[in-house]
């Protein structure tokens, strides 16, 4: 496989795993019926897949609003500020 694949493409996968291991989905639906099922504690305490993949949230995303209202505001048509694109898509 080393032979096969250029050195920094090989670096690239270990950093994609480093910031989203495997497994991390299956983990999540775990603690999501657990947290149906009434576990409280947060689910990076129950699976460290979890928590890794929280700290490798770039922080500019964390800062974004987000919403469904958000996206029919940017959407629409014909509204008052024809062209307006927020700060953060400029």
């Amino acid at each position: 496989m080393l032979t096969d694949m250029p050195h920094s493409e090989y670096i690239k996968w270990l950093s994609y795993f480093k910031q989203r291991p495997i497994g991390w989905r299956e983990d999540q639906r775990a603690y999501l019926n657990l947290a149906a099922q009434g576990v409280k504690e947060p689910q990076e305490k129950i699976f460290p897949t979890l928590k890794a993949l929280a700290e490798n949230i770039p922080v500019e995303m964390k800062a974004l609003p987000k919403g469904k209202f958000l996206e029919k505001m940017l959407t629409a048509k014909g509204g008052d500020m024809e062209g307006w694109k927020p700060p953060w898509q400029q």
